[in-house]
């Protein structure tokens, strides 16, 4: 058995780094061509990821016996890592014990994005007292650099063990042996891929790449609130969620406090407030920028910039089944469901009508326009314009509706796999290694799982 063993470089002297982020990111008008030579090792991973026939271990530095490691180990020495990671900062910052707000942050392979969201957050007051977890899905060296050269708050980083970089050709990741994602289901059989009999509502197979996000926000979510919020005994703090894509404003953490403070006045049976909100018009961000609203929460309209404490995740927890087995890919329609129709009553949200958390990322899963700068720029110009409004000494309610929208149908794209794995896997026993963390799950046979050690084991026996 052999332990990964990640080398992440110590915060660096060189000029090109300042206060914890490369000056590159204060230079708005860099183009892609300008980031060619930065992205270089994630353009390189990313064009040779489809024709990867084993794990990619390119961006892990193993030590062993000199013995390959298995899958098993690989996902325990991945799980050793993020559970005995060295929190950074705390010598400047103290321990976690007075942390009252922690900041996740769900990273892919965008360091652009990534470090225009360090460098928001790095001139977002009060930012010092917080914690920031980064959760990864692939192990990229800039990223990495970005992370470990953060100055200004405390950092944890945690790697999602089951991820498509050491896994792409195993479940969860994609095996050769399933059917392709437009197969029809005759053509399937026909053929017999090994998942021919369970495609989606719409007739489609799984992608891996698409499920692999969902995976990883529910793993992320129990990693936080069970290996890190009760593993440091910390006092219910709120957790806001980010992405790598996201931008805050400098009086976000601000705003959040004012919420939390008033949040009985506001509105009591609220359990998630959300500082990001879609406008389809910036025109009236200085007269909505000290507004709220409380609405039923809905997906599309509060997934950006919500934050949550312990009771409302294990509310969410116990509907692990319905949010496990409905056929969507996306962790924020899968949700919805839960909210809907497994909770006694809907969740409810106070919003800010003038979002502090904006979306930036138009490169992404869905589009590929791939111009990072101009959406920060524009996000600049908004927060300079209105820059002697922020920060407002009270907020008021001015929105407040009880109609509950109705949920969307499933977007589909979360097949199953063959129910005889639920068997194999509910027949393996106890759970392997120390970890007890919430894991992700894929399928309808993960129905009832609700913590790691189970599918631990599951994904044991598929990649050993």
């Amino acid at each position: 058995f052999g332990f990964i063993v990640i080398f992440l470089k110590a915060p660096s002297e060189e000029q090109r780094i300042r206060d914890g982020v490369p000056i590159l990111s204060q230079n708005a008008g860099w183009s892609a061509k300008d980031w060619d030579g930065v992205n270089k090792e994630v353009a390189d991973l990313l064009k040779n990821e489809s024709k990867l026939e084993r794990s990619d271990l390119s961006g892990w530095d193993f030590k062993t016996d000199g013995k390959p490691l298995n899958g098993a180990e690989i996902v325990e020495s991945v799980s050793f890592l993020n559970e005995n990671f060295d929190v950074l900062n705390t010598a400047k910052f103290g321990d976690l014990s007075s942390v009252k707000t922690i900041l996740v942050i769900q990273v892919h392979d965008r360091p652009v994005y990534l470090q225009y969201l360090i460098e928001s957050m790095r001139n977002t007051q009060g930012i010092s007292e917080t914690l920031l977890v980064f959760s990864h899905d692939i192990n990229v060296g800039i990223n990495n650099e970005l992370i470990r050269n953060i100055t200004f708050a405390r950092v944890y980083q945690i790697f999602y063990p089951y991820n498509l970089q050491l896994f792409p050709t195993v479940f969860p990741g994609q095996s050769p042996a399933d059917c392709p994602e437009k197969m029809k289901r005759d053509r399937a059989q026909e053929t017999n891929c090994s998942n021919w009999s369970y495609p989606d509502k719409y007739g489609n197979y799984r992608v891996a790449q698409l499920t692999q996000i969902k995976h990883h926000w529910w793993w992320k979510m129990n990693f936080v609130f069970d290996g890190i919020v009760d593993k440091f005994k910390m006092n219910d703090p709120w957790v806001l969620l980010l992405e790598e894509d996201h931008m805050l404003a400098p009086d976000a953490l601000h705003v959040l406090d004012i919420v939390v403070t008033n949040r009985p006045t506001y509105c009591a049976a609220c359990e998630i407030i959300s500082l990001g909100f879609y406008l389809k018009s910036t025109n009236k961000y200085g007269q909505d920028i000290a507004h709220l609203g409380v609405h039923p929460w809905y997906s599309s309209k509060h997934n950006m910039g919500m934050a949550l404490q312990r009771a409302t995740w294990k509310k969410i927890q116990g509907c692990s089944e319905m949010f496990c087995s409905w056929d969507d890919y996306n962790w924020d329609w899968s949700l919805m469901q839960v909210s809907a129709k497994c909770l006694p009553q809907r969740f409810r949200v106070i919003f800010t009508k003038s979002p502090r958390v904006i979306h930036i990322g138009d490169c992404g899963v869905h589009t590929h326009r791939c111009e990072a700068h101009k959406a920060l720029k524009s996000t600049q110009d908004l927060f300079q314009q209105y820059k002697d409004r922020l920060f407002p000494s009270s907020m008021t309610v001015t929105d407040t509706s009880r109609r509950s929208l109705k949920p969307s149908k499933e977007n589909g794209g979360w097949g199953d796999r063959p129910p005889t794995v639920r068997a194999q896997q509910d027949a393996t026993g106890q759970g392997v290694g120390s970890t007890a963390i919430g894991a992700p799950f894929d399928a309808q046979h993960e129905n009832s799982v609700q913590h790691e050690h189970q599918y631990f084991n599951y994904l044991h026996h598929l990649i050993e």
